[in-house]
């Protein structure tokens, strides 16, 4: 008895020291891997069979894709390794050719994201044809993650729905002549050589009721497989059924994805809405297809997202959802046998040829059903240049910052009687002045998930509007967060914030019928009042506090940006939350100073508060926009337009303003609401024009930035109007555009 005692504490001894190492674990920092970085591989188990690759050279770790052997596809990578194969990654910055890949029995394409060149197209036949095989993971239409233009369905495809005549269409300049787009061409690749095609259609979460067909007629590969869930992806079009076999098909009737651009789902479901599985045999080799990640994706990311940097969110899908391994690892070992023969007629059951819409039959008649990209790509970000992805992303060579650990304050009890509280945001372990952006705070039930939090500006209970915050010297951050509960609410609740669209952390709260009470104190002293003349000499980085009246109305250049004006100066204020501030308030803030595209600017705002309304300060008259005069409202009088022309699709329109010797760039953005044509008509022939607005500087460029319409007001010759009809009317122009701008200022006063 004694020494089964103290054999039982050394068991926990043993068992005690792991755990402890284990809570003493920071949290780990992203390292970068660039394609220069040698490539991750996994040894075989048992009996050594082969080897498969992975590509990683077309875009498979772009937007929240994680699709490599050591993070989003590594269950899948090993359960390869688990049946006798060691597996690798192919890194390069090349071309793919036909010696990269002639070693290996099967090569797995995980969601490209990348247009093949006709070269590569060539490489890939080519290794098929001499025995290679090769798998292709497809999602559905308009999932390109990198914002390209291109899905993986329209890579593989080796066309572009709605730019079958220009590959690049609607690309800019330099991504159109950049080395991944150089030798790309429109072509009908995948079918004319494998039989069948990636439909553009885009179907949603469907979890059985799929016709899966026999393993005797599937050459083993659906053997123990009745189910493999589906989570917005494709279907594949049979164009040969010769050498092209269906294998799981959706049952009739599948919901349509909710964020599909077109119907989504196009024949009902079925059979003829093509295979969500299936094989295909060319020459001495094979392929296989499948219409979305999600079966083969699991939880255990490798990097962060190279657009924006944040932290992906990958579903346990390989092992955790029906029989997705088992399908994948006999498709796997189904490719990796080498067989000679070249047609399924007379070896299984040939599929029925899927019936396609107009624009599949001849692609050159395929439209975009929307603009393309689905998103606009944040600023900066090039997905065909590395050097511009996030730290911690593959292909950035720059590791990423320390990753914060979050955590809220609040009283212990929230009120849940529509008395408004306040919520703290706490992010503490960051790099001194360390940025994090695109934050989010939602209050919701624990059960079914409703939302009840109301936040400050919004008019209904939602998650909060996206906010930055930045870290003093000491790698802490915070945000105060005006909330209401939803009256009535009772039951579990959860607070819950989101970086990126990310679920970055959440906490159980109670809900009750209490009075509001103050958080304490906390975080960084706010630096003291300064006139924004001062805070915009102030380091790029540096906390200032400042106040003055909005000059412009919100959002005019992006965003809920505003110029904010004293008697000392004028500055950009980029403000990325909701509020509710407008065009002559008066307001208090605390913000960094930082500087972009030139210009002084405050963003990542800690504090912000409306004091009232205050007195529009009057444009100063100037002949010029100068360094003296930046972020302030000037008048240039009496000017000439020269050079006018619009600059964008939206109708923004430039000129220059001459007087004398003087010449002022004047941009007019199409987000104040001034029409171009209709400007054109009533001013380009204006002999002179009186113009307010704000004085800026974009990338070295001194321009003029008018408001709003009541900014500009055209002038007579300088020879007395006498009885011309149109000088009369010029004169009454004047006076009542100066009486407005009156009213305007008494008003906001």
């Amino acid at each position: 008895m004694k020494s089964s005692k103290w054999i039982k504490i050394l068991l926990v001894a043993m068992l005690l020291i792991p755990l402890q190492s284990f809570f003493a674990l920071e949290k780990p920092v992203v390292h970068a891997e660039t394609a220069n970085d040698p490539a991750p591989s996994i040894a075989h188990k048992g009996e050594y069979k082969g080897k498969i690759l992975f590509d990683n050279t077309h875009g498979e770790t772009a937007g929240a894709a994680d699709w490599v052997i050591d993070g989003g596809f590594s269950d899948f990578a090993n359960a390869i390794a688990d049946e006798g194969y060691d597996v690798q990654e192919l890194r390069k910055t090349s071309p793919i050719t036909y010696d990269d890949l002639k070693a290996y029995k099967v090569f797995v394409l995980g969601e490209a994201n990348i247009p093949f060149k006709a070269s590569e197209q060539q490489a890939l036949l080519d290794y098929v044809t001499n025995g290679g095989s090769i798998f292709f993971i497809g999602d559905h239409y308009n999932s390109d993650r990198n914002l390209n233009r291109w899905d993986a369905g329209e890579v593989y495809n080796g066309y572009r729905r709605g730019a079958w005549d220009d590959p690049t269409k609607g690309m800019s300049s330099d991504e159109a002549q950049s080395s991944a787009m150089q030798g790309v061409t429109s072509s009908d690749w995948l079918s004319d050589n494998f039989g069948l095609k990636f439909r553009s259609n885009a179907l949603g979460d469907i979890t059985g009721g799929e016709t899966v067909v026999s393993p005797e007629d599937s050459f083993g590969i659906t053997e123990g497989v009745t189910t493999v869930e589906m989570h917005a992806g494709s279907t594949l079009a049979i164009t040969n059924p010769d050498i092209a076999k269906g294998l799981i098909y959706m049952p009739k009737n599948p919901p349509a994805w909710g964020s599909a651009v077109d119907e989504g789902v196009y024949d009902g479901g079925g059979i003829d809405e093509g295979a969500f599985a299936a094989i295909s045999k060319v020459g001495k080799g094979k392929a296989a297809f499948i219409g979305d990640s999600s079966p083969v994706e699991d939880p255990t990311t490798k990097y962060l997202r190279e657009d924006n940097g944040g932290t992906k969110t990958t579903y346990d899908g390989f092992l955790g959802e029906g029989q997705d391994a088992v399908f994948l690892t006999n498709t796997v070992k189904w490719l990796a046998d080498q067989e000679d023969y070249t047609s399924f007629d007379g070896k299984v059951t040939l599929s029925e040829k899927t019936p396609l819409k107009d624009f599949e039959s001849n692609p050159a008649l395929s439209t975009e059903p929307e603009k393309e990209p689905w998103s606009n790509p944040p600023s900066g970000y090039k997905w065909w240049d590395p050097t511009t992805f996030a730290p911690g992303s593959y292909g950035s060579s720059s590791e990423a910052a320390p990753q914060p650990t979050y955590d809220f304050v609040h009283q212990k009890v929230l009120p849940n009687n529509g008395s408004e509280f306040q919520i703290r945001l706490e992010l503490k372990g960051l790099n001194p002045k360390q940025t994090v952006s695109n934050l989010k705070v939602g209050l919701y039930l624990t059960q079914g998930g409703a939302q009840i939090g109301q936040f400050e500006g919004a008019t209904a209970p939602g998650y909060s509007g996206e906010f930055s915050v930045t870290a003093d010297s000491n790698g802490y951050a915070y945000k105060d967060l005006n909330v209401k509960v939803k009256p009535g609410s009772t039951g579990a609740a959860r607070l819950r914030v989101k970086q990126a669209g990310d679920n970055a952390f959440t906490e159980d709260v109670t809900l009750g019928d209490v009075d509001p009470e103050p958080l304490p104190d906390s975080g960084p002293t706010l630096p003291d009042l300064s006139p924004i003349g001062q805070a915009r000499s102030q380091s790029d980085g540096q906390l200032v506090t400042v106040e003055g009246v909005v000059t412009s109305n919100i959002g005019t250049w992006g965003g809920k940006g505003f110029y904010l004006q004293d008697d000392t100066g004028g500055i950009y204020v980029f403000e990325n939350t909701d509020s509710q501030l407008k065009l002559g308030d008066k307001v208090k803030l605390t913000a960094e100073k930082t500087t972009y595209n030139d210009e002084v600017e405050l963003s990542n705002i800690i504090k912000v508060t409306k004091e009232g309304t205050g007195e529009l300060p009057e444009p100063k008259v100037a002949t010029t926009v100068t360094k003296d005069n930046q972020g302030q409202l000037i008048t240039l009088e009496k000017v000439k337009i020269k050079n006018l022309e619009q600059v964008d699709s939206n109708g923004t329109f430039e000129f220059d303003a001459k007087s004398g010797k003087q010449t002022t760039r004047v941009r007019v953005d199409s987000r104040t609401g001034i029409n171009y044509n209709d400007w054109k008509k009533q001013y380009a022939k204006s002999a002179h024009v009186t113009i307010t607005g704000i004085a800026s500087n974009f990338k070295g460029t001194y321009q003029l930035k008018p408001r709003m319409e009541e900014d500009f007001t055209a002038l007579p010759d300088h020879n007395p109007p006498g009885h011309d009809n149109n000088n009369i009317k010029n004169w009454l122009n004047y006076i009542g555009n100066k009486l407005l701008n009156l009213i305007i200022s008494i008003f906001h006063y």
